[in-house]
């Protein structure tokens, strides 16, 4: 039976029980800048005290105004129009449907099909969850994936993690541009592929493909935007513009809930009207309460250059873990970008999944809190995704208990403080 929370501050949470979890997963990898961060309550109270809705048809307000105005400053090129929704789910099924009126007002009619990757995760919508790669999370729910009949899917070669640029030309090839209404991709893989990133140069010659083609490229940046990867955005890596980029946990950092799609000029220019009289959206959609504790949490990361404190805090943790996996036969590699890391484990097809599960369950008793990964044996992992803003010292405690862990599953001793502290 699972605890009952307490309370929460900076990476540590705890039960009513007064147990101490280190969160080393950001809840689901979305408590970007930690528990309790005062500068944020503080500007939530505020805008409670002065209103928590609004309905998006009746009024806007002044939060949802300059937090647009943020996001449009920070992505990359032309991405400017932006709607909101509640969730990650929510954002990639309004951008499927984004893609089917696209092509039906320009009377394409057979440019149906969304193509997508195995290993993906995308949502667990309908039609979110239809365009995931995740056998696992769709297992038994055919009959509700209506859009099975439209979405393909590219799976990489024997051995390697993700599809590559020639997988993904060949699968392009064998559905036909003329079809071809979009691709979804995960810049940097979350819980399917346990953060394996994407090829920068896989990433590129998508964009030169959508040129060519007419199909939508969407980045699917819910889990990797707004600095996790040590850039304001996983498509930074590869200086890449996707059509569409959809946004969901970084935004609130665990403190509301609201998600986000970015679309460029071009392609609201294509549909000849403003975004928002084309997609319907929810009634909680860009509440001024939610779009206040995501304007604080945006200011927070812009103020403190979280972004780039990631990419150097990254660098530090995954000294720490390619020290474990030297001592722990258990673990095959160390994957990921930035604080978005993983733990890659040696797999054991006859028990999948089944690694990932025990090492997590070993990581709870000693006191931290990981999140397993993966869709295969082969890419069998757990997320090692602590606060964009956790310090060395909170680090080196982390490391502390993934070793224990490590060694409550294996035969592999843990590894000597002075050792740890050495690297």
């Amino acid at each position: 039976m699972l605890p009952i929370i307490s309370h929460a501050r900076g990476v540590y949470v705890y039960d009513q029980d007064g147990q101490e979890y280190l969160d080393g997963c950001s809840g689901a990898v979305n408590v970007n800048v930690g528990h309790g961060v005062p500068e944020i309550l503080d500007r939530m109270r505020e805008q409670m005290d002065k209103a928590c809705f609004a309905y998006r048809t009746q009024f806007r307000s002044d939060p949802l105004i300059r937090l647009t105005q943020q996001l449009v400053e920070l992505a990359p090129g032309d991405l400017s129009h932006v709607e909101y929704c509640n969730s990650g789910s929510e954002a990639i099924e309004m951008t499927l449907r984004l893609a089917t009126l696209r092509n039906a007002q320009a009377y394409r009619p057979f440019k149906c099909t969304v193509l997508t990757e195995e290993p993906s995760y995308h949502g667990m919508t309908s039609g979110a969850l239809g365009a995931s790669g995740h056998p696992l999370r769709r297992r038994h729910l055919t009959p509700l994936l209506a859009n099975q009949v439209t979405v393909s899917r590219v799976r990489p070669k024997h051995g390697a993690l993700r599809a590559s640029t020639q997988d993904w030309e060949e699968a392009i090839h064998r559905i036909g541009p003329a079809n071809l209404s979009a691709v979804i991709i995960e810049p940097v893989g979350g819980a399917s592929s346990g953060a394996v990133p994407t090829a920068p140069e896989t990433m590129r010659r998508l964009r030169e493909l959508a040129d060519e083609h007419q199909f939508l490229l969407i980045a699917d940046e819910v889990m990797t935007g707004l600095g996790r990867t040590g850039r304001w955005f996983g498509c930074d890596h590869a200086d890449v513009t996707p059509d569409v980029m959809v946004l969901g946990k970084g935004i609130s950092a665990g403190y509301a809930t609201i998600s986000a799609l970015m679309v460029s000029d071009a392609v609201v220019n294509e549909l000849g009207q403003p975004l928002n009289t084309v997609l319907f959206g929810h009634t909680m959609a860009g509440n001024p309460l939610a779009a206040a504790a995501g304007l604080a949490v945006v200011d927070y990361l812009r103020a403190h250059e979280v972004p780039a404190q990631a990419r150097h805090t990254g660098e530090y943790l995954r000294r720490k873990l390619d020290l474990l996996r030297s001592r722990h036969p258990i673990v095959s590699d160390v994957r990921g970008v930035g604080m978005q890391l993983a733990l890659g484990l040696h797999p054991d097809p006859a028990r999948f999944p089944g690694r990932c599960l025990d090492l997590t369950e070993a990581a709870r008793e000693e006191g931290l809190l990981i999140y397993p990964a993966g869709v295969t044996p082969a890419l069998e992992s757990v997320l090692v995704t602590p606060a964009l803003t956790a310090s060395h010292e909170e680090l080196d405690e982390l490391t502390r208990r993934l070793d224990r862990a490590l060694s409550r599953i294996s035969s592999s001793p843990a590894v000597e403080e002075q050792a740890l502290q050495a690297v």
